[in-house]
């Protein structure tokens, strides 16, 4: 399914840039433009970089473990 109809971005891609590093919706429009349409699927985007950002990143974890 589509997150972004304006630039034929899927779910899924939101989802693997969010896994990899982007935070923000704005993270995620740097790297696929999603979001910088019309504007009506940056709440969507928004849900699913929430779902799928790690809730400790591993640098956190080396930081904490040194």
């Amino acid at each position: 399914m589509y997150a972004c109809i304006c630039h034929a971005v899927t779910e899924r891609e939101v989802a693997f840039h969010a896994t990899t590093g982007a935070e923000t919706v704005e993270d995620v429009a740097e790297r696929c433009q999603a979001g910088t349409g019309c504007g009506t699927c940056v709440e969507r985007i928004s849900e699913i970089i929430e779902s799928n950002t790690p809730s400790v990143r591993p640098c956190v974890l080396a930081a904490m473990s040194a």
